[in-house]
């Protein structure tokens, strides 16, 4: 008998202005030990019945029809602490955001322990540390993590703790929920390694559900596509590769992007002769330590000195790429001005930013545009997502009216892939991960600055749309001459639409240059073990585990292709 058996599961939401259908009459059974991925486009449903298992839909939202079975438990009659009681012990649920999921103000320790206080399981002190230790060892994190708060950690290391609260208790069925999303290449590596060997350990089954496709064909026993709501195919990993039944599952895997050629990839005009111009931005020698002096201990320093020049009228796509740590979001937010560097400088137009006047600094607001990591957290939870849209228009006056402003929101939706008429008008709790950042996407294009700083602008979109918001970038570079820093972790998508790639390590660079040579051949042993780790979306490929002899060489000299413009570090000189 399957572990897990669903039958006409369906959820439904109502809005202001309609009711959504999320989730339309699935049906599916899970066996013991099998690993079965839930792919889909954002907003296709995935997610949605995966919390109606964990009985987590909140209103608006009800589950309006079907059953689901785990083993002989009835999911959808428990009620109160039942519901509780079921969590995981029977299913556990590893969240999307795990920066989100874990308390700010608590330990690790605290949060491990708390399911356990909560299932009436009673520990002394040294039990207690010894379940704590245990669950670390078997996520492969240190067990001075339990006495860290979830800020001092990467985000590799938060999803590993979120994988460690979800086996407290031994769950037969874990659900994760993207659980590397937001993740680099390597970190991904670790994390899925480490899910793997926990259900090895456990004899758990497993559902995986993602957008990604290369990591679905590495990881997965069976694979389940949904789109709109409904199942439209579910068949074994291989066969689902080899031989894609429906048209929607054919496109997720060809829109996959590869190392194989450019789709779509054209190169801007030089700009015209004229005047000297000052650049856009000028980073020069610029460095950021955090902590040290007497209270703070030794100072730890994420960004080695480093210069970077984007050019006034020669737009360009700058792509950062690296692990998690390595200071690609530390460059961004000094770029944006939320953070001063602590050695060196920064000019907008030739001023350096602690000089800009009022008007100044407005001007660069509206020219120097950010596209947030974390989508939540970028909307207010108060208000319908129109405002993040419409407001910015009317501030900056490109917008006659509130009706102009809205009709513009309206367009941007569509050109990232959004129905207006199902997004506008909700709170930011009632869209997916991937509606929000898409959001997010069209907000900042909507304004046309002169440049975007993009921090991970699709890590939780699937591919086919991925590849449509990046073509959207790449077209206002060539339509509207905005540049971009495109910061990523997947480096095939920095390959298909960048001009110059950047590879970080530790706050260096170690490889810069042209993409058809930092990535399609790469010279640094980092950069080499970067591409190494891409999941691609073949099942007979083998994806290969992070080793010691893989890190070997990380700190060797950097590696400069020949460039026209000037990004250098202290370690070029």
């Amino acid at each position: 008998m399957s572990l897990l058996r669903v039958q006409d599961l369906s959820v439904a939401f109502a809005t202001t202005r309609q009711i959504v259908q999320a989730v339309r009459g699935i049906s599916f059974a899970i066996e013991p030990n099998e690993r079965v991925g839930l792919v889909g486009e954002s907003g296709s449903g995935k997610t949605t019945a995966a919390l109606a298992l964990m009985r987590m839909i909140k209103p608006p939202g009800r589950i309006s029809a079907g059953t689901a079975h785990l083993d002989t438990i009835d999911l959808l009659s428990l009620k109160g602490n039942e519901i509780r009681q079921a969590r995981l012990r029977t299913l556990s649920y590893i969240p999307q955001g795990a920066m989100n999921a874990l308390n700010p103000v608590l330990r690790i320790r605290e949060q491990m322990l708390d399911g356990l206080i909560d299932h009436g399981v009673v520990l002394d002190k040294s039990a207690a540390d010894e379940a704590v230790a245990q669950a670390l060892d078997g996520v492969g994190l240190p067990h001075r993590v339990a006495d860290m708060f979830a800020h001092q950690l990467s985000g590799g290391m938060k999803q590993r703790v979120c994988i460690a609260i979800a086996i407290m208790l031994d769950p037969r069925l874990i659900i994760a929920d993207e659980p590397t999303s937001a993740l680099d290449v390597i970190s991904q590596r670790q994390v899925m390694k480490t899910l793997d060997d926990v259900q090895h350990r456990l004899g758990c089954a497993l559902i995986l559900i993602g957008h990604d496709m290369g990591l679905m064909a590495q990881v997965t026993d069976r694979v389940i596509v949904m789109r709109r709501g409904l199942i439209v195919e579910d068949a074994p990993t291989r066969q689902l590769f080899a031989t894609p039944v429906h048209a929607y599952s054919r496109e997720l895997i060809s829109s996959v992007p590869s190392l194989s050629g450019r789709i779509g990839y054209a190169p801007t005009e030089p700009a015209a002769s004229g005047p000297a111009r000052p650049p856009l931005i000028a980073l020069d020698q610029i460095g950021k330590s955090f902590g040290g002096g007497l209270l703070h201990g030794k100072a730890k320093t994420a960004l080695h000195p480093m210069s970077l020049a984007i050019a006034t009228g020669a737009p360009r796509i700058i792509a950062v790429v690296g692990q998690s740590g390595s200071g690609k979001t530390t460059l961004a937010r000094m770029i944006l001005g939320l953070e001063a560097p602590s050695t060196g400088s920064i000019r907008y137009r030739g001023t350096a930013y602690a000089a800009l006047g009022s008007a100044q600094r407005l001007d660069f607001r509206r020219n120097v545009q950010a596209i947030f990591q974390d989508p939540y957290a970028s909307f207010n939870p108060f208000y319908r997502v129109d405002r993040a849209l419409i407001q910015p228009m009317l501030r900056f006056g490109l917008a006659h009216s509130h009706y102009d402003a809205s009709q513009a929101a309206r367009q941007a939706c569509v050109g990232v892939g959004l129905d207006p008429d199902e997004v506008l008008g909700r709170f930011p709790h009632e869209l997916s991960g991937g509606q929000r950042q898409r959001l997010m996407v069209a907000r900042a294009l909507t304004l046309k600055p002169a440049l975007i700083v993009a921090d991970e602008p699709v890590s939780m979109v699937d591919a086919s749309l991925r590849m449509s918001i990046l073509a959207s970038l790449s077209g206002l570079r060539r339509e509207h001459g905005i540049s971009i820093i495109y910061i990523t972790h997947d480096l095939a998508t920095a390959y298909q639409i960048s001009d110059e790639v950047i590879v970080l390590h530790a706050g260096r660079i170690v490889e810069y240059g042209p993409p058809h040579e930092v990535i399609a051949k790469p010279q640094h042993p980092y950069t080499r073990a970067l591409v190494a780790a891409i999941p691609w979306p073949d099942p007979m490929l083998d994806w290969p585990d992070i080793t010691d002899t893989m890190t070997e060489g990380w700190d060797a000299e950097p590696v400069i292709w020949n460039m026209a413009s000037a990004a250098r570090s202290e370690n070029l000189a």
